[in-house]
């Protein structure tokens, strides 16, 4: 043990020693209490809360079992059992004498103090409609209440009808449960009609007052397809639980993962097939942790903090200098090699430091010597480029221009000597490495000019720009070897050419500007598949081979080597359609650097 421990580093070793000793022991032990702790709550609450909702099931099933009994009083009544028995009447005053009759009576004995859950209560029979209501009500169809009109055989049964199952509602829209059943005449064993009692939800709320205290705690009953009858938040009561087909147990406790952790307590009843749900989440049950867990927690952080200290102290002072070491590699590797690590100790740290301030110095040295290599090979390339202009074009300029002296068109020969001019003062400047993309554009229109004047209606050119041109810089000569390559190829095949030019921005991801796109197309021939594979292979060459695409490679490798990928050349071709050749260089403002 004491061999393979000598193997780590000074720092691994406090570390190593600090969580043993203080982190990994008071970690498990709070841990371990915690768990416990919280197992005991859960086992606690799933095991007393499913007592109680089944003894809160048995009392919302005796209530409900007090309002069934409530449509027997209408069997009390002679005067009201001989109006429901009668058919028809002679005259609209008896009628309205035995509505009186019965609402009455209905007034009397449901809506009496001595029931104060009841609602309202009606009774249709033989198209007839008795009703008295404690508030005003509407939507009650007389012609289909519900589905439990006159000659809809109940069999006997009783049925509890929801709020969403009908239209009847109540002023302020009261919760409600409507219990339905069938008025039986006994005697003559027919049936004289239904009776409908509203009952308020305040008979559950009574009930369930005790369990719907807790402030954490959610409390509803459902029936079979997960309609809400009664919720602790109002406003939930009539909406379908979405979960209820999942819940593996229909009588006690099961946990819910996820989110922390939810404990269920659920109790069916046998009577109404209702289910009655009791939700906490597990956060709730351990919010108040015991006195035992606290002093645990608080030792724990003490310890830790204390013990921690005095690790953090002392390996501080051990590896201080090589923080320092790690500081100054970051800013070599972000390329400040101006740095020196003054560490004046002879030991290990020492030696390190010495041979990492060499290293920066031999690697200062490459850079200054591959700087002034790139600089000169740079300056070589701009220089052939600045003398790349094809001698064949200046004899046929010129040759153009002694036609034209000849035929004594003296306007066109001033334009075509100024344009001449103007392009040869722009080739001969060799001051400046780059230009305006105005600057550029124009050397390329006179250029495009000048071959407009040659060839007349055989060249057909436009030049589109979308930003500010005079705004930003460009490398020289980027656009003019493209545009030549493009006339060149494009005369040889066809009668007539068009070149189009259009120079806008390149967006990012976020359709913000990015980068300055040129595209030059032509209607070309174009290229077939094998050799524009040879061109593309050509531009990735970064060497200065003079060829037929010479004038593409070397606009393509000078971007690429000034200001690296993704910069740079690429050539799209289409064997009979045309090419299109598309340049892109940073943002660089006039006078500033790229951005």
């Amino acid at each position: 043990m004491s061999t393979l421990f000598s193997r780590y580093r000074f720092t691994s070793k406090l570390m190593i020693t600090y969580l043993l000793l203080t982190v990994i022991p008071i970690s498990l032990l709070g841990y371990i209490s915690f768990v416990q702790y919280t197992r005991s709550i859960e086992a606690q609450v799933g095991k007393y809360v499913p007592r109680i909702l089944h003894q809160a099931n048995a009392n919302i099933d005796r209530a409900m079992d007090e309002f069934v009994k409530l449509t027997d009083l209408i069997y009390s009544s002679r005067e009201v059992m001989a109006v429901l028995r009668t058919d028809s009447y002679p005259s609209q005053s008896e009628f309205l004498q035995d509505r009186f009759t019965v609402e009455s009576f209905l007034s009397r004995t449901y809506l009496s103090g001595n029931y104060r859950d009841v609602l309202a209560v009606f009774i249709v029979s033989r198209n007839r409609l008795f009703a008295n209501s404690r508030l005003a009500y509407a939507d009650f169809d007389f012609q289909n209440p519900i589905p439990y009109g006159q000659g809809f055989d109940l069999r006997g049964k009783v049925n509890i009808v929801l709020p969403e199952e009908t239209n009847l509602r109540f002023e302020g829209d009261v919760p409600y449960l409507l219990i339905v059943r069938q008025i039986t005449d006994f005697d003559n064993m027919r049936n004289l009609g239904t009776i409908f009692l509203a009952v308020t939800l305040g008979f559950m709320d009574d009930i369930l007052r005790d369990l719907a205290e807790r402030d954490a705690a959610d409390l509803w009953v459902m029936n079979d397809d997960g309609r809400i009858v009664y919720h602790t938040d109002p406003e939930r009561i009539g909406s379908f639980y979405p979960d209820a087909y999942r819940f593996p147990i229909h009588n006690g406790s099961f946990k819910k993962t996820g989110g922390g952790g939810e404990l269920f307590s659920v109790s069916e009843s046998q009577v109404t097939g209702w289910t009655l749900v009791h939700h906490i989440p597990i956060k709730a049950l351990t919010s108040q942790t015991d006195r035992t867990l606290n002093a645990v927690i608080i030792m724990f952080v003490l310890f830790v903090i204390v013990t921690g200290s005095i690790s953090v102290f002392i390996a501080w002072n051990f590896t201080r200098p090589l923080n320092r070491l790690s500081r100054l590699m970051r800013d070599v590797q972000k390329g400040n090699f101006q740095v020196d690590l003054k560490i004046n100790s002879r030991d290990e740290v020492g030696m390190l430091a010495h041979r990492f301030n060499h290293m920066v110095k031999e690697i200062r040295n490459l850079i200054r010597e591959n700087y002034q290599i790139e600089l000169k090979q740079k300056e070589a390339e701009l220089y052939a480029l600045q003398f790349q202009i094809n001698p064949h074009f200046m004899y046929n300029t010129l040759e153009a221009i002694a036609m034209s002296v000849e035929e004594g068109e003296k306007e066109k020969v001033v334009e075509m000597v100024t344009l001449l001019g103007r392009m040869l003062r722009f080739s001969l400047s060799n001051r400046r490495r780059t230009v305006t993309i105005a600057e550029e554009i124009q050397h390329a229109e006179d250029y495009l000019r000048i071959q407009k004047y040659r060839f007349e209606d055989a060249l057909e050119y436009e030049v589109r720009s979308s930003i500010a041109a005079d705004r930003y810089e460009t490398p020289k000569f980027i656009l003019q070897p493209v545009v030549e390559n493009g006339i060149k190829y494009g005369l040889e095949h066809r009668r007539r050419v068009r070149i189009g030019i259009d120079i806008d921005y390149l967006p990012d991801e976020s359709g913000e500007p990015s980068a300055i796109r040129f595209v030059v197309r032509d209607n070309g021939i174009g290229m077939e598949p094998e050799r524009l594979a040879r061109v593309r292979r050509r531009l990735e060459d970064l060497s200065f081979q003079r060829d037929s695409s010479f004038g593409l490679a070397n606009v393509h490798s000078r971007i690429v080597l000034t200001y690296g990928e993704p910069y740079g050349l690429s050539i799209d071709s289409r064997e009979g359609r045309g090419t299109e050749t598309t340049i892109v260089i940073p943002i660089m403002h006039h006078g500033g650097e790229p951005s």
